[in-house]
């Protein structure tokens, strides 16, 4: 296994990982931060972090990341690890001894974090402060410091190519039919007669089609194209109207679409992928798209939440 920056993205995750990192150590008074995506499929690990550069440069010089338990159980674990666990650790007592040394920091906690396609995390906070104070503050924050994980596996997820490398030619365009249908909810014996394919030449796309999405489901194929911005939701609905973005969350969570005549249908994103550019949205208020789309005004509070007198955001396609 190795070790990469996540700097050297496509999309400098960087900027805005480390900016994070440095903002979550101002807001719960942390000495350092880091966070590391490990790719098990390709066999590294992608990072950034707040810790002094010369800590960074051992590390990889000496290859640490091989003797590092904190990336070995955070590709298994679910749970929180207090560095404490490894103190008396013959084999890892070196390590975060080194790590105290160089200012890393005396306290630290690592918690694994995973999404629902099975792509692995760690996110680290550390800490000078006595011990007391230490485990004070863990126990207080330990639920912010999940959703601060997340948060991080999201944006990172979001420009590391090595994880999501779906290329556009990728699938062949047989394929590509096949797993738009799959998106529309068709079953294979249906995709078949609408292809005029032969049944076994269907589920023999969609395992090639699962195969390439890292997937061990249609379903999950289905889910990580679209989550992933491969496949967008409107290749998939007949006449696509209008995108609705969480302004807080930078992630699209509803869609409208039309049916026939002047039928619109308000469609909800439960992991809406996250939008880059918010330039073209424009701000919408609910009673607005009541009338224009002829919606309900509860299905557009359960979509964007109760959003009071802020105004929503729409991109109309």
């Amino acid at each position: 296994m190795k070790i990469a920056d996540i700097g050297t993205s496509e999309l400098d995750f960087r900027q805005t990982g480390e900016a994070r990192l440095q903002e979550i150590c101002s807001r719960y008074g942390f000495e350092n931060a880091s966070y590391a995506h490990i790719d098990k499929s390709q066999n590294i690990v992608h990072g950034c972090a707040t810790f002094p550069a010369e800590w960074t440069r051992h590390y990889i010089e000496n290859d640490l990341i091989f003797a590092d338990p904190l990336i070995r159980f955070g590709a298994t674990m679910i749970a929180p690890i207090d560095w404490t666990a490894f103190d008396n650790k013959i084999d890892y007592a070196a390590l975060f001894e080194a790590a105290r040394r160089f200012g890393v920091g005396r306290n630290g906690m690592t918690i694994p974090v995973i999404n629902p396609f099975g792509e692995r995390g760690v996110f680290t906070v550390t800490s000078n402060a006595p011990r007391p104070e230490w485990e004070a503050l863990i126990t207080r924050m330990l639920p912010a410091l999940r959703h601060e994980a997340q948060i991080l596996h999201l944006l990172a997820l979001d420009v590391i190519e090595t994880v999501f490398n779906f290329p556009s030619d990728s699938l062949s365009w047989d394929e590509l039919d096949v797993l738009k249908m799959l998106a529309s909810g068709l079953v294979p014996s249906v995709i078949a007669r609408q292809t005029g394919k032969p049944s076994r030449t269907v589920d023999v796309l969609i395992s090639s089609i699962t195969t390439k999405l890292k997937s061990q489901t249609s379903e999950q194929a289905v889910a990580r194209a679209v989550s992933t911005g491969f496949l967008k939701w409107s290749d998939f609905f007949a006449d696509p109207v209008a995108e609705l973005v969480d302004m807080e969350h930078r992630t699209l969570c509803g869609g409208i679409v039309r049916w026939s005549g002047r039928s619109h249908e308000l469609i909800a994103f439960e992991d809406g992928r996250i939008v880059r550019s918010l330039d073209s949205f424009q701000s919408a208020q609910a009673e607005d798209l009541v009338v224009e789309f002829g919606l309900n005004p509860a299905e557009i509070s359960e979509v964007v939440g109760d959003s009071g007198d802020q105004a929503l955001w729409i991109r109309y396609l």
